[in-house]
């Protein structure tokens, strides 16, 4: 019961925390905007404005304007600057031995559920796995070479079967390419059906079949 409770409070902080500290950030934003730019101009405005709206307009169109400026200096950052940033930290953890090859598969499994770049996932199939009879959905990362295919008395394939809801961890299996249904659906239609639990299903026409 207590761990429950304990779980449920540290989850709503999770929740509340990252609104709270966009309220504070945002509030003082706002508090120093006024005092540090709109005050100065309006003051300097005033003498050539005529009434009390024209001053309020003024101001907020000053404060729309100091906004979008801040939001374009932003954009460029996130371009020009964190990219590049984060590009060389990410060569960097890379060249860890042990961390950079999991960050690696890691990175490469999200990249082929949003869909974007090249993946490590060539094509989605039904795998009779943990049983005889039963079938869980895998993606081929390659075929059996080396010593593993001359050891194997069949062509095999390697699979990856990964888990609901998180696919980042999962099963390496080995399979005989007889054993394996290859499906039509694309890698990305393959993840969001794993990872939904199967809520998801992508839209199947037999006439493709």
């Amino acid at each position: 019961m207590f761990t429950k409770i304990r779980n449920t409070f540290i989850g709503g902080i999770a929740v509340i925390f990252p609104i709270a500290i966009t309220f504070i950030i945002m509030r003082f934003l706002f508090v120093k905007i006024n005092s540090w730019v709109l005050n100065p101009l309006i003051k300097a405005l005033t003498p050539y404005l005529a009434g009390l709206h024209a001053v309020y307009a003024a101001k907020i169109g000053i404060f729309v304007l100091v906004i979008a400026s801040i939001c374009l200096i932003g954009l460029a950052a996130n371009i020009l600057v964190v990219r590049r940033f984060f590009g060389i930290g990410e060569k960097i953890f890379l060249k860890i031995p042990m961390f950079g090859k999991i960050y690696y598969a890691v990175k490469q499994i999200s990249t082929a559920f949003l869909g974007h770049g090249k993946t490590i996932f060539k094509q989605v199939v039904l795998v009779e796995y943990p049983r005889k009879g039963v079938y869980s959905i895998g993606f081929v990362t390659g075929e059996g070479k080396g010593e593993i295919q001359a050891e194997t008395a069949e062509e095999v394939f390697n699979i990856f079967v990964p888990t609901t809801p998180n696919p980042t961890s999962g099963i390496f299996l080995l399979v005989p390419k007889n054993e394996l249904k290859f499906l039509k659906m694309s890698v990305e239609e393959g993840m969001k059906l794993v990872i939904s639990g199967g809520a998801v299903v992508p839209p199947f026409s037999a006439e493709k079949a």
